[in-house]
């Protein structure tokens, strides 16, 4: 039986495995867990922290030593989690969607053997991800998925020779979830074609594709067919704008009529590398599609017209030519993310007018096979690295109580901050910086990172509103606040890195509600002052 699968990530862990759930029918082959506790063993915070954006042009992807503006989008690496094993047998992921409160991650393993999973991660708490239940599915891969009012729609790949219940390798398959746990039985229908290969969901009605020879067919909520069109070599669907997009890697890309599937226009694009993984969003009337070493399209539709073709920007030394390709693009409130393969994410700003700018790389390490964004959640498939869970902190719309916003400036400085002691700097909007110190008096509302270093030093005033982050996990990043210094705080702050506490140095909690976790090293000198109403999730200020 040969098995057609798409390039993605590769993941590995051991795991082991206490299964809760053996269903009958075709369903003795998905094997159901739903301990979070044991399943969340495999998220690690081990390089976690801010991570800041890389200039396209600089060497292999890294900053260089020359002055560089602060990043727009301050991001913060909440965690990795490795890929789940059955058997020993590693899994890489293929797919991920984010509703509310959750994500929903997809999974298959690399080669001739069919062998899958999904994976529901609870996401409510951003820096703590949990994995709540899990499926196996022993002899199919699992290769795209979508969530729909309650209901998770899957496209598969199934080994026929195993399966006497199933009579095309392709599958369409639906499942009840809800509070994190798969609460329904798994219903299939069957596709022609070699493997279900994208899904996604109209105004009424599941709509998925399948690869090679394959279709794209429209399904009711009682898995009855309700209409199908042949199209050859599809990787995706994506539905919008009262339209739904199939993408080939043959013909390009077919816009079509959602509820009869007939073609109002056609995209021509270049023959793709067979095979391979290929995604496409939609937003209002954009069609974004992943087009291999072309980069990114973005499109009209319904018409189908060019806006722009948007070219992978890195081109990092020691990483093959295959390997730099746009392998998924994921699109939400103005951000365009291109999964690079071994050139990274690139993050595109996208303007209401629809000019476009490249903000820079994520400098994640691996190979970025797929990339998914919702809100302030990032979920990237990076390669051997695993998949990596990242958090936008995008500026505060309403300054919270507790310290004067009035009357500020956004911050288009440097990365490195410097306040010298006879200055007072007030500033907004979202911040990414490599190193902060603070001599004088600072105000900041909104959202800021800082990487590497941060310094408020003797006599130094540092008031923050809004979201703050500093330092990586382990990562030799410090905070230091130094004598007769105060770092006063109204909303939320993370500190990765470490945190000192020199002799006199105040940290002040205004307004109700703020927040302070801190991962790293916390050393108090004497006559420290900690004083105000927040929440210590980590007790490390006790």
């Amino acid at each position: 039986m040969k098995k057609i699968y798409p390039f993605v990530l590769l993941v590995a862990v051991i795991f082991s495995c206490d299964w809760k759930q053996e269903n009958p029918g075709f369903e003795r082959n998905i094997l159901v867990n739903s301990d979070s506790e044991q399943l969340s063993k495999r998220i690690s915070i081990q390089n976690a922290g801010v991570v800041n954006l890389l200039e396209p042009d600089s060497p292999n992807g890294r900053i260089s030593e020359e002055e560089v503006p602060a990043g727009k989008i301050p991001m913060i690496l909440v965690a990795q989690a490795e890929g789940p094993t059955h058997n020993g047998k590693t899994l890489r992921a293929t797919h991920v969607d984010i509703a509310g409160d959750y994500a929903f991650v997809s999974y298959n393993k690399e080669g001739e053997e069919f062998l899958g999973a999904i994976e529901i991660y609870n996401i409510s708490e951003p820096t703590k991800p949990k994995i709540t239940a899990q499926a196996i599915f022993t002899t199919a891969d699992i290769n795209a998925l979508k969530y729909h009012e309650g209901r998770l729609h899957i496209a598969a790949a199934f080994d026929v020779d195993a399966e006497r219940e199933i009579n095309t390798a392709a599958q369409y398959l639906s499942v009840s979830v809800g509070n994190g746990q798969f609460t329904s039985d798994f219903v299939k229908s069957d596709l022609e074609g070699f493997a279900g290969t994208g899904i996604t969901y109209t105004s009424s009605h599941a709509a998925v594709s399948s690869g090679n020879d394959g279709i794209v067919a429209l399904f009711d909520a009682s898995h009855n067919r309700i209409a199908s069109t042949p199209i050859s070599d599809l990787r995706d669907v994506a539905y919008g704008n009262n339209t739904l997009a199939a993408l080939s890697g043959e013909e390009g890309v077919v816009i079509m009529n959602p509820t009869n599937l007939n073609a109002l226009s056609k995209i021509n694009l270049d023959k793709d590398t067979p095979n391979s993984k290929r995604t496409m969003d939609i937003n209002g009337d954009l069609l974004f599609t992943s087009e291999g070493a072309k980069g990114a399209g973005i499109y009209r539709l319904p018409s189908g017209t060019l806006v722009e073709k948007i070219t992978i920007a890195s081109n990092p030394e020691g990483v093959e030519e295959g390997d730099i390709v746009t392998n998924a693009v994921s699109f939400d409130e103005g951000l365009l993310m291109m999964a690079n393969g071994g050139a990274g994410v690139e993050v595109v700003e996208i303007t209401a007018n629809n000019t476009t700018e490249t903000l820079g790389i994520i400098s994640l390490s691996g190979s970025s096979n797929f990339v998914k964004l919702k809100g302030k959640h990032l979920f990237v498939a990076s390669g051997s690295k695993g998949l990596q869970i990242l958090e936008l902190e995008r500026s505060t719309s309403q300054p919270l109580p507790g310290i004067n916003c009035d009357d500020l400036t956004p911050y288009r400085g440097s990365n490195n901050l410097n306040v010298n002691s006879n200055d007072v700097m007030r500033y907004s909007g979202s911040a990414a910086l490599s190193n902060l110190n603070v001599n004088g008096t600072l105000t900041f509302c909104g959202s800021m990172a800082v990487q590497d270093n941060m310094n408020i030093n003797s006599n130094g005033f540092f008031e923050m509103s809004g979201s703050f982050s500093f330092g990586r996990y382990q990562g030799n990043s410090r905070l230091n606040i130094n004598n007769n210094s105060v770092l006063k705080i109204s909303g939320s702050a993370v500190i990765y890195g470490d945190l000192t506490l020199n002799s006199g140095a105040t940290i002040e909690f205004v307004g109700q509600g703020s927040s302070i976790t801190i991962y790293g090293k916390v050393t108090k000198n004497n006559n420290v002052t900690i004083k105000g109403d927040f929440i210590d999730t980590e007790g490390k200020l006790k």
